[in-house]
């Protein structure tokens, strides 16, 4: 049985995450359950999309990921399961399964073609999405879960590309870790780059420690992206900065 992997928003202080455990342990006994996550802002795709690409490298390298973080719930959205290499991704076609790279095929999940009762329009995450990454821990095929959809037709992933300009490349914060620092969509360049930030150009590091006390500096971070970051200190709180993501409201999933 191959291992699931689950990535939400739910958090830990109402029953859904629990519940999401046990629908899993109901529909595929004994499965290898590994919590990446479940502290993402409510409704934050954009968070979602950052923490499963950093992690995609990490994960056994034939699980399930269950990645549940879908404000459309129960609206026009498709339900889907992505199979990229020998991982399957398991969730909403909102970015989120678009994450990690292109698909080698997707299906849309339907509780027809798997006999289940028809889901809630508000918890999709117990009553579609477990039941689908359990089924395929198990062995199930994704052409039994659904119907085919073209890998091409699958809402794109909301982190940005670096843009080109006539100074060079310029980026923007995919993310703000709980340390305060800043990492960015850059990944590293050749030695000796100048990196800048508002004409400012900063030291490049190559661990925390190197900075002085206070100091902003650059240094590649342990997911191959360019962060700044302050010794001792927050470079969020430094420089005012934060992701330029969308604000999305929803509710569970």
């Amino acid at each position: 049985m191959l291992p699931v992997v689950l990535l939400t928003d739910f958090g830990n202080a109402d029953h859904y995450l629990g519940v999401l455990h046990a629908v899993l342990e109901r529909e595929a006994p004994g499965v290898v359950r590994i919590d990446l996550g479940h502290e993402v802002p409510a409704g934050d795709v954009w968070t979602a999309s950052f923490l499963l690409r950093c992690a995609w490298p990490h994960l056994p390298a034939g699980c399930v990921v269950l990645a549940v973080v879908d404000p459309g719930v129960g609206g026009a959205r498709r339900a889907l399961a992505v199979r990229l290499g020998g991982r399957v991704v398991v969730g909403p076609d909102n970015g989120l399964v678009a994450a990690v790279g292109p698909a080698d095929d997707a299906v849309e999940l339907a509780a027809e073609a798997m006999r289940l009762p028809a889901p809630s329009p508000t918890f999709h995450g117990r009553d579609l999405f477990a039941p689908a990454a359990a089924r395929l821990a198990a062995g199930a095929a994704p052409a039994a879960l659904g119907r085919g959809v073209a890998p091409a037709s699958l809402v794109p992933c909301p982190l940005p590309e670096p843009r080109r300009t006539a100074e060079g490349l310029e980026g923007v914060v995919l993310h703000v870790d709980r340390f305060g620092n800043l990492v960015s969509n850059l990944r590293p360049a050749e030695r000796g780059a100048a990196i800048e930030l508002g004409g400012r150009r900063l030291r490049r590091v190559r661990t925390y420690a190197e900075a002085a006390p206070g100091e902003l500096v650059v240094l590649e971070g342990s997911s191959g992206y360019l962060e700044l970051a302050v010794n001792g200190a927050s470079a969020a709180a430094a420089t005012g900065l934060r992701n330029p993501k969308s604000e999305m409201g929803g509710g569970r999933s």
